[in-house]
């Protein structure tokens, strides 16, 4: 994966998030996210998921597809390819709590490279056999 470390595999919302609404993430993971000295993880599956929302007309991008994934994948972030043992290590995952193969993929893709999982998943957020860094998002304010 290049020569930095990763420490940080980005589950599929903290990346939107980072890409499209970065005003709710925290702090704290907003300065991981935006640290270009930091190089970050990302499932290629995560970018399957995204398309896939899109083209299902769930999630509007500002320009078209293949653009978009060009500039949401800033050169710190490294989009880790599907491998047998992720695969392998997805169906083997104990106690799972969600049944949901993007997130067993995803899961699974920090435990093969030993990386911590930030997500906002609630479901995840107690998950005790992968590292997870669970955080809530920030409530953007309304203007009145």
């Amino acid at each position: 994966m290049g020569g930095a470390e990763v420490r940080y595999l980005l589950d599929s919302s903290v990346w939107l998030m980072s890409a499209l609404r970065e005003q709710v993430l925290p702090d704290e993971i907003r300065e991981i996210v935006g640290d270009t000295d930091e190089t970050l993880g990302l499932s290629i599956f995560s970018l399957w998921e995204v398309s896939k929302k899109h083209q299902q007309g769930k999630l509007p991008l500002p320009m078209d597809l293949p653009a978009w994934l060009k500039a949401a994948v800033p050169p710190h972030v490294h989009v880790l390819p599907l491998t047998a043992d992720i695969i392998v290590e997805s169906i083997r995952l104990p106690e799972f709590p969600v049944n949901d193969p993007a997130d067993q993929l995803i899961v699974a893709t920090a435990r093969v490279h030993k990386l911590t999982l930030l997500t906002t998943d609630t479901k995840l957020k107690g998950y005790r056999h992968a590292r997870i860094h669970y955080f809530t998002p920030v409530v953007e304010k309304r203007k009145r």
